[in-house]
């Protein structure tokens, strides 16, 4: 008798693993690292030209991995998330297809059609089309692309307890909420120097995030603030850092992505600042809670919703500034705190997936 495989699942719509862009990748590796590929063998597409030929070689914790030759981002995403997935579907015969993101999601009609038992699980991401970065023509893709996405998936993950009605209303679905964990950033920290005594964001530099506010309030309220960010990317950021580059008390750094590197910045930190305004949970706020219990959110229901209500939070750059001086504007208990970690330690999180991604009992999933 043939050795019953687990189920094959593939992981489309990332950079690829290891992560080293943003939260959907960070998630990647994640179920990556705590699924036992005897449990599920995941099946993770990525960027060939993120990653080097050596980079490229072997398994990643025990499972597999297809480079496509198409950039992840950018307009190029619809096509390399749309290869992925007929890939997936038709080459690779996976049993369930996992999709982060709705950027190939044009193409999901025609793969359940082609498969049309084929279980399809999408995480939307945070209603991207909200974002103020995106022009009228994007925002009416974006709304299509989700549109699909929707439509063609048999379950659909919202990110945020505040996207769920959201969700709802708009699609008359009803989505699964799951998070992201946090949990990875908890390592030692590398060696040198350690700064001390300063608030600290981590963030893609765009109007939304509110980075222009939180800079602005920080020079105000003469505190100490390392902002991490893409300040490169945009004529937004680069203006940003023309104007606040220089300022005492601001240190404003490029991207880091190594884990050691960034647990020097949060060791002496005093504590958070999230200025996010848009979309679900975002990866940077969860992370945060793993390194400080004092959190400075922006006020919208995505964050209260992140941080169950605790934390302090802030609509203005006057409200900022009065936070930031306070010497306990933003404190955790440690109850909550631990109630919070909890929630997003990477093994719930994996185990959430692991529950909708389980192929349903009875159906013939390789079936065309």
């Amino acid at each position: 008798m043939a050795e019953l495989l687990p189920p094959l699942i593939a992981v489309a719509g990332t950079v690829g693993v290891p992560a080293r862009y943003g939260g959907f990748e960070t998630l990647a590796e994640q179920l990556a690292r705590n699924v036992d590929p005897r449990a599920a063998r995941l099946l993770i597409y990525g960027q060939r030209s993120a990653y080097s030929a050596a980079e490229r070689v072997g398994d990643f914790a025990g499972h597999r991995r297809c480079f496509l030759p198409l950039s992840a981002n950018g307009v190029q995403s619809m096509l390399h998330d749309a290869l992925a997935l007929f890939h997936a579907a038709i080459i690779a015969r996976v049993d369930v297809l996992l999709v982060l993101g709705t950027s190939g999601a044009w193409a999901l009609p025609l793969v359940r059609l082609l498969r049309p038992r084929l279980r399809v699980v999408c995480n939307i991401d945070g209603l991207e089309w909200r974002r103020d970065k995106f022009g009228r023509a994007a925002k009416r893709l974006l709304k299509t692309l989700e549109w699909c996405a929707v439509r063609a998936s048999t379950t659909v993950v919202a990110d945020n307890a505040a996207l769920v009605p959201i969700v709802r209303a708009l699609h008359g679905i009803e989505p699964v909420e799951i998070a992201y964990g946090g949990d990875h950033i908890v390592v030692p920290p590398a060696a040198g120097e350690m700064p001390q005594g300063h608030w600290l964001v981590i963030a893609r530099v765009e109007p939304e995030n509110n980075s222009a506010m939180i800079l602005t309030a920080a020079a105000a309220s003469g505190v100490s603030l390392i902002f991490v960010g893409n300040w490169s990317a945009s004529a937004y950021g680069r203006h940003l850092r023309a104007q606040w580059g220089a300022a005492p008390g601001l240190k404003l750094l490029d991207p880091v992505y190594r884990q050691e590197e960034l647990a020097r910045l949060r060791t002496g930190a005093v504590g958070y600042v999230h200025g996010h305004s848009v979309g679900g949970t975002n990866p940077s706020l969860v992370e945060g809670l793993f390194a400080t219990d004092r959190v400075l959110a922006f006020d919208c229901a995505f964050n209260r919703a992140t941080l169950h209500g605790h934390g302090a939070y802030f609509m203005d750059q006057d409200t900022l500034s009065v936070a930031l001086n306070d010497t306990v504007s933003g404190r955790i208990s440690a109850a909550p705190l631990a109630t919070l970690r909890a929630a997003y330690r990477w093994t719930t999180i994996a185990a959430a997936y692991l529950a909708v991604l389980r192929p349903v009992e009875g159906r013939d999933q390789f079936a065309p």
